[in-house]
């Protein structure tokens, strides 16, 4: 049974329930602390209760005017009235919409309701933008952390040892060495007690659990019986080799251990996520001041995700996420422009053959083999091996980290403006040394592998030197670009085969069409390899499309591929 504090209940209850809810979205730095946030009905109260493996959620930017009233009436006259409205983020213009299916998260049945509603809202010329936010597979089904048959476990410190990590430290002033000062916001599974993260490096002050809606984010460890491919202790495990404390002789030594890490409960699954959830991390963080967001985590994406990074970056904050494991496409957000995409290495700078690679990624950092804190399937601490591009993103969140603290945080915002913040960043990994780039090294994995020491010597660039370096997010960013960006596609030879499969007579049908169907088009990218073939590969378009599985999409969108 749903409660809430009487006064506000009673207010609720009330015609002018939508006012009382916005006044509401001012308390606790923005966030309820025990309501869901933007809660506008006794009713919706209950209704946001709603089964998270069954879930629909579609993410609007409505025009005005951009009230919840407004939008209710809208989706109740096209969908019905069994759906629950909210804004993403406090403040935020975007909207979202929920619903139910009667089909699971991650099948193609849940997919097609998503993609309908949001195909009929999109049709009522009511909203500017309209996007599914669907959970897809953006990995493989399980993390695969046993070692190479026959190989030896490399030394425990052996990430320290090739990143000069030592050494690095050793050229740091005390007042900032190991990160001293600098705060990291982590969208991941929440955080767990553990021997080898242990709290000193965890900001259990401004915590957040967006899914739950309160300032606890604690991962219990327990796994949703219907959520698919659920990673229990996924945070705890990243947060260790960020700032982890683990007792010297067999403990996990983080690579920013003075800095302060603030965990942002945002996903069940890293690898099957609601990416709104994700958005409203990225948020919590800009608003609580992160000056780092490291996300080891991967979706489809939707545009109002890619917004909520952008005004990161134009608040100073570097920004940065997994290129993706065992898949042939890069994931979300890391596909973004304005985020930085990061791929997995091993031991010898070996290139991890799971990792992502592409030209949307950036650099690349320890992947493979690496020793993080976890729990066994007792639930117990212990120290193992894993692999995947999640600690790759770690050891650069852990990078910038140091790399913020050496030169002052406060004077490179002076120097530069806290928007050119992530360009500047980029810019220094990009200069001569920076990056290790062994002989055996294939440029899809980014520019090489971050050298600590190298990082911190290295000069900064002028500021009037970024040039397109400093434009992030800049770019045109509708369907062709993002698909293109994620499988590692050609933009223009993307656009014209997407012309052809959607039978567009001229450029502005085309952009019509490309504006409708965006999220599913990315969609189709992600999860169906007919199609990334299709709209990537030369050869007859009418044979590609013949093997396109559009189960998943709208009716509308399936049926202009059977053409």
């Amino acid at each position: 049974m749903c409660s809430t504090p009487n006064f506000f209940r009673g207010l609720l209850m009330t015609s002018r329930a939508d006012e009382v809810a916005e006044l509401l979205l001012s308390a606790h730095r923005g966030y309820l602390l025990a309501w869901p946030d933007q809660v506008t009905s006794a009713k919706e109260w209950c209704a946001m209760n709603v089964d998270r493996a069954h879930e629909i959620r579609i993410v609007t930017r409505p025009h005005s005017p951009n009230t919840i009233a407004a939008v209710r009436g809208a989706v109740t006259d096209t969908l019905g009235e069994d759906w629950g409205i909210e804004r993403v983020a406090p403040r935020s213009r975007l909207m979202m919409i929920r619903g139910r299916s009667e089909h699971p998260v991650a099948t193609e049945q849940h997919a097609h309701d998503s993609h309908e509603a949001a195909v009929r809202l999109a049709r009522t010329g009511r909203f500017g933008k309209v996007e599914a936010d669907i959970p897809i597979r953006g990995f493989a089904e399980e993390e695969r952390d046993e070692e190479v048959a026959g190989a030896s476990a490399p030394p425990l410190r052996w990430v320290h040892d090739i990143l000069r990590w030592d050494a690095a430290l050793a050229t740091m002033r005390a007042d900032v060495r190991g990160g001293k000062g600098i705060q990291i916001g982590q969208p991941d599974t929440g955080y767990t007690h553990h021997p080898n993260l242990t709290i000193i490096g965890l900001d259990l002050d401004l915590d957040r659990d967006v899914i739950d809606n309160d300032d606890d984010a604690l991962d219990d460890l327990e796994q949703h019986p219907l959520w698919p491919l659920p990673f229990p202790g996924h945070g705890t495990s990243m947060a260790s080799v960020i700032v982890g404390h683990g007792p010297p002789a067999v403990g996990i030594e983080g690579l920013a251990p003075e800095a302060k890490l603030v965990p942002i409960r945002s996903a069940e699954s890293v690898i099957q996520l609601f990416d709104s959830d994700v958005a409203k991390a990225v948020a919590y963080a800009r608003h609580i001041g992160c000056h780092v967001i490291s996300m080891s985590l991967g979706g489809k994406g939707f545009f109002g995700l890619r917004a909520g990074i952008q005004q990161a970056v134009e608040s100073g904050v570097i920004v940065m996420a997994a290129a993706g494991n065992y898949v042939r496409f890069v994931t979300a957000p890391a596909s973004y422009a304005n985020c930085l995409a990061v791929a997995a290495t091993g031991p010898n700078d070996s290139l991890w053959p799971g990792s992502s690679r592409g030209r949307a990624v950036d650099v690349a950092m320890p992947g493979s083999q690496v020793y993080n804190a976890r729990f066994d399937d007792d639930k117990q601490p212990c120290v193992g091996v894993g692999n995947g591009t999640s600690y790759a993103v770690a050891h650069l969140a852990a990078a910038a980290t140091l790399w913020l603290a050496q030169h002052g945080r406060d004077e490179l915002i002076r120097r530069y403006g806290a928007r050119n913040l992530q360009a500047v960043f980029l810019a220094v990994l990009r200069w001569p040394g920076v990056c290790v780039v062994p002989a055996h090294w294939d440029f899809d994995w980014g520019m090489g592998r971050v050298d600590l020491v190298s990082l911190l010597a290295a000069p900064l660039p002028e500021p009037g030197s970024l040039g397109s370096v400093a434009a992030f997010g800049d770019t045109v960013n509708d369907a062709a670009s993002r698909i293109a960006s994620a499988i590692n596609a050609e933009p223009v030879f993307v656009r014209t085969r997407l012309t052809a499969l959607l039978q567009a007579s001229d450029p502005q049908q085309l952009a019509e069409l490309l504006e409708l169907h965006e999220g599913e088009l990315v969609y189709l990218a992600y999860t169906d390899p007919s199609f990334a073939d299709a709209v990537s590969r030369p050869g007859d378009i009418g044979a590609w499309a013949a093997k396109i599985n559009s189960s998943g999409v709208s009716t509308a969108l399936a049926s202009r591929l059977a053409r």
